[in-house]
This record gives structure tokens, C-alpha cells and sequence, in this order.
């Protein structure tokens, strides 16, 4: 049987169309030719097998199966939503095109605590909730000016960060990968699940469930070679012992805008960790919790904000 993507998905309606692997011409595709009826919210991007007619109009789906990973499996046995209907940035679903949020704070992360979601249909759902969004220093001053910014809040809430989107691309393919932890722990693994606080990770059939602000850097295993390559240690840091931020510790202060600015510049910046690694590349993306380095060696690694000690732009 032909495989492919959806490319596009009407859940209202009930109908989309399906991107072939093996032909540039897209598949008409029906709720009723899907033939795993517990899976109800198709996403863009969901990989499926099925057979192909010729329609009135052209090429039409049949007996349509979508290729589940093995996470997602669990996900639907424990009678979760995979991709919530209502959850806001997943195109082709009436909500409006996938957006990258870099509006809240890091402190945003610390003060909101990660609860059970539940879709419309009061079931769990397996994917974090929008985060929330950072409060304006100085209130507005006018009526517009306020209506304006609510607005925007409003907006964003509904919103994923790149960080979000990174993540939930990793758990859809089940990437391999290396989460570097204090104490110089390189743990290999891939994500199961993703909360404002936390992921949960499976390491060697393992799973286990790591604080975010244990982390310090990520990267995809066929970069392990180039991302240890390239760290050198800032000596005089690492002496000082430094290990996770105790709860209710600001960060290392960063100039997001700067950052953003060398981004577009394509400058590059030096972070430096709190146990001393130093990495040196060029800004992939920026997040409120992580920021997305491209190593001079071509590697790409993503570093968590909360392990910084130093950030520097040339």
C-alpha cells in the first residue's frame, strides 16, 4: 500500500488531503475511509498507508490507516487525545497558522505548575498547554492601548514556542537523542511526553521523568561526535561547583533582543554553562526557556536558559 502525509485536515468537515511519498499528485482523503475510528483528530504531518481510486475529481483514499508510533499508541490505550481539536497553532484544523511564541519570560516557566489537560471531550491530552504570558511592566496608557495589548495576550496563549515545537517534532519521530545533565551525565534517550516544567524520557526502555531545569543541552545522536568536539571548558567556572538553580533562583540574565539581533545578523555568541562548557555558534532560534545554536563545526545543539552562567554576542 501507498504511504504519505497529510497535508491538509478539515476536522469539522471531514476531509483533507494526503501529500504522497511516491508521487507529487495529492489524495482526496474522508473521515469514513479511515479505518481506525479511535483515531479521531487527524494532524498535519500524521504519516498513513492506504489505497488509491480514481475519483469523479480525482485521485481519492480508501481503507486509510494511520501509521501510529509506539508512543502514541500507549497515549491512545490510556484514552488521550493525541493533538487536541482546541489546542491552538496546528494548521489545517481551522485554528489558524502554527505560530512560534517568544513573548513570556523564563521566570513564567518557574510559576506555572504543570497540571492534567483535558480536551473538550474531558479526556487527557497529551501535549503541554499554551504557556502562560508575561504581564506588561508598565500598564497601558490608554483604553486602546490596553485593548490592544489584551489582544495580543490573547493571541498568545495561544501559541507554541520554538521550544514547543522542537520537542513535539522530536516525540512525533521518536529522535534519538542525548540530554546532557549536571554532573557531566550524557543520558541517551527519546521523549515520550512534554510539560511546561518537565519531559519524560525514555532511556534504554527506561522511562523517567527530568525537571527541565536539570537539563542543560540537547542534541540529536548524529551530532554526539561534533557537539563534544566542539565544547571547551571555561576552567575557572567549572571550579566553582555550580550545579542546578535552586527553586526560586532567577537565571543567568539574558538579552533576548540581542540575541534575536545576532540571529538576524547571523553574529555569533559564546555561551558559557554553569559547569563550564562553552559553546560558540551562530543562533538557530530563541525561546523563553532555550536557545537553538548552530556550532561553528555544523552541529546544532539546543541549550536550556537556566543553565547559563554567560551569554555573550560578538
Amino acid at each position: 500500500m501507498p504511504t504519505g502525509r497529510i497535508k491538509y485536515y478539515n476536522f469539522d468537515k471531514g476531509f483533507g488531503f494526503i501529500a504522497q511519498d511516491s508521487s507529487d499528485a495529492d489524495v482526496f482523503l474522508h473521515s469514513s475511509a479511515i479505518k481506525q475510528p479511535e483515531y479521531e483528530e487527524l494532524r498535519v504531518g500524521q504519516r498513513v498507508k492506504y489505497s488509491v481510486v480514481e475519483g469523479e475529481k480525482g485521485l481519492v483514499a480508501q481503507n486509510v490507516e494511520v501509521l501510529l508510533t509506539p508512543t502514541e499508541r500507549r497515549w491512545l490505550r490510556q484514552g488521550k487525545a493525541i493533538i487536541p481539536r482546541g489546542y491552538a497553532g496546528f494548521p489545517g484544523q481551522n485554528q489558524g497558522p502554527l505560530v512560534a511564541d517568544e513573548s513570556a519570560s523564563t521566570s513564567d516557566y518557574k510559576t506555572h505548575k504543570s497540571e492534567p489537560i483535558r480536551d473538550s471531550r474531558n479526556r487527557d491530552v497529551a501535549v503541554p498547554p499554551s504557556k502562560p504570558t508575561s504581564k506588561p511592566r508598565n500598564p497601558p496608557a490608554s483604553t486602546k492601548d490596553r485593548s490592544d495589548t489584551q489582544d495580543r495576550q490573547e493571541q498568545s496563549s495561544k501559541q507554541l514556542s520554538f521550544g514547543d515545537l522542537y520537542i513535539l517534532k522530536q516525540i512525533n519521530f521518536e529522535t534519538s537523542m542525548f540530554f546532557a545533565l549536571y554532573n557531566a551525565i550524557q543520558l541517551p534517550a527519546t521523549v515520550l511526553e512534554m510539560t511546561l516544567s518537565s519531559l519524560t524520557l525514555n532511556s534504554n526502555g527506561k522511562e523517567q521523568q527530568i525537571a527541565k531545569t536539570d537539563v542543560k543541552y540537547c542534541y540529536k545522536d548524529f551530532d554526539a561526535e561534533k557537539v563534544q568536539a566542539a565544547i571547551t571548558i571555561d576552567e575557572a567556572v567549572k571550579a566553582q561547583g555550580l550545579t542546578q538553580l535552586p527553586p526560586d533562583t532567577q537565571p543567568c540574565e539574558i538579552d533576548t533582543e540581542a540575541v534575536r539581533n545576532a540571529r538576524k545578523n547571523g553574529s555569533a555568541i559564546e555561551i558559557t554553562l554553569r559547569e563550564g562548557e562553552i559553546f560558540r555558534g551562530t543562533v538557530d532560534w530563541v525561546s523563553p526557556y532555550e536557545i537553538k545554536l548552530i556550532l561553528e563545526n555544523g552541529a546544532k545543539v539546543v541549550i536550556f536558559r537556566p543553565a547559563v552562567y554567560n551569554l555573550s554576542v560578538d
